[in-house]
């Protein structure tokens, strides 16, 4: 068994180039879910602009991120640095390129990959992306809708059934929208703890994680988190838009102390943490952004203020290295932000993620298309994982085997197509295909 509480994060590149982008994630509210909602059509406005900001990167080879070695319980740490000891005993440091130094040679090194407990991967797999929207982690008893420890059978059936079909790491978001039950509130709004089953569904998927013999990436926000409360409000629920928190950096903080840390000790509290490979801090924040960019070569921000309670680029790169050091100091996994599409491919340069992550649709590739190294978009520093791309590729003009073929060819460090639960995508009719591919490259897709 993994334990990345030993030994986590360790990221290794090439210079061979990764990524590409998506369309957003509107329609969950009913369930459907889905990246082809209202934020997707506003954006493709955008892709004429957005391929003006290409730059040419030059290649990068053998850089190593991430956290050091260090033991749990007494905290003493080994590798790089002075490792921070967590409240669940484990620690991390800052990392050296040979941390992984007498650990056994890697059976079958991908280079390219995410690096995780001195194994180098195609981190290849799969978006839950939830089985309930909304509900998964928190429950919303309004709803009589349970979370993962309520609904366990039907949960553990949906990860085996991944698993049967080739996948090893499973996508699946806790928080998209700020409503029911999930999260505390106070009278002000501020976030004030995990509220409902939130902690016992944390465990209870890790658990059946371990059950299936699949690895998950818990993505905690969504952009669907910044809809005004007014917009499209759940049928007997009271929402409360991230957007005035994320812009407030006293509120911020409350978020960060009261939300992100309790469900980082959650996991790593758990006998199964070593189920959670990464952290994705939030699923295509770009939707809920105005304004230029911080970084030269993107082009600006457009969400829609009718519907969102927008921030700046500025506050949501706050969001996520604030999130980023909770998350990696308490459980030292690495972390990543899903960002919507590569015409934004410099904007978590400086957010203090350890692998970058980006989402491809349709109109993505119409204009950054998915074949193209990231190198030539800027992204050189570090490896790039595909966290989105449609499962049945009626939109892409090729074939599910060919698009993950060629990512895997020229170096991206994973693919996890989209989606188990969304109708417009059709799993059972295209699992076959992630299970042909994952059958091709049996050890280099298995953490």
């Amino acid at each position: 068994m993994r334990n990345w509480l030993l030994l986590v994060g360790v990221l290794q590149l090439s210079a061979a180039g990764f990524g590409c982008g998506d369309g957003s994630d509107d329609g969950g509210l009913d369930g459907a879910g889905g990246d082809t909602g209202d934020s997707g059509s506003a954006s493709s406005s955008g892709g004429p602009a957005g391929s003006g900001g290409v730059t040419t990167g030059a290649g990068s080879g053998g850089v190593t991120t991430g956290s050091g070695a260090g033991s749990g319980g007494a905290g003493a740490t080994t590798g790089g640095g002075g490792g921070a000891t967590t409240g669940s005993g484990a620690t991390t440091g800052a990392g050296t390129p040979d941390t992984c130094a007498g650990a056994g040679e890697d059976a079958c090194p991908f280079e390219g990959g995410v690096q995780i407990d001195c194994r180098l991967r195609f981190m290849y797999g799969v978006n839950y992306a939830w089985r309930d929207f909304g509900a998964d982690f928190g429950g919303q008893s309004r709803w009589s809708q349970s979370g993962v420890s309520g609904k366990k059978g039907e949960v553990l059936a949906d990860l085996q059934d991944m698993r049967a079909n080739g996948v090893d790491v499973v996508r699946w978001w806790i928080y998209p929208r700020f409503y029911g039950d999930q999260i505390a509130f106070d009278g002000q709004g501020n976030p004030t703890g995990l509220g409902g089953t939130s902690t016992q569904d944390i465990l209870a998927a890790l658990e059946l994680a371990e059950q299936a013999q699949v690895n998950v990436m818990f993505t905690l926000f969504s952009f669907d988190g910044f809809y005004k409360a007014t917009h499209n409000p759940p049928s007997g629920l009271t929402a409360v838009s991230m957007g005035p928190i994320v812009a407030d950096p006293a509120r911020r903080a409350r978020l960060i102390e009261n939300v992100v840390r309790p469900i980082a000790q959650t996991v790593a509290s758990s006998p199964h943490r070593s189920r959670m490979l990464a952290w994705d801090v939030i699923n295509e924040p770009e939707w809920a952004m105005t304004g230029p960019s911080l970084y030269g070569g993107d082009p600006p921000f457009e969400g829609d203020s009718s519907k969102f309670d927008l921030v700046t680029h500025q506050q949501m790169e706050a969001l996520a290295k604030e999130s980023a050091a909770v998350l990696r100091g308490e459980t030292g996994a690495p972390v990543s932000v899903g960002s919507a599409a590569i015409k934004w491919g410099q904007a978590w340069t400086h957010a203090d993620v350890d692998f970058y992550q980006v989402h491809m649709y349709g109109w993505v590739n119409e204009w950054f298309p998915y074949n193209t190294p990231p190198s030539e978009y800027g992204l050189t520093d570090k490896p790039v994982v595909m966290g989105e791309f449609p499962i049945n590729m009626a939109e892409m003009d090729v074939t599910y085997d060919k698009f993950v073929s060629d990512l895997y060819n020229i170096r991206y460090a994973g693919a996890l197509s989209w989606s188990i639960t969304d109708r417009n995508f059709s799993w059972s009719s295209n699992k076959t295909a992630v299970k042909a591919f994952a059958d091709k490259h049996p050890c280099e897709t298995r953490y």
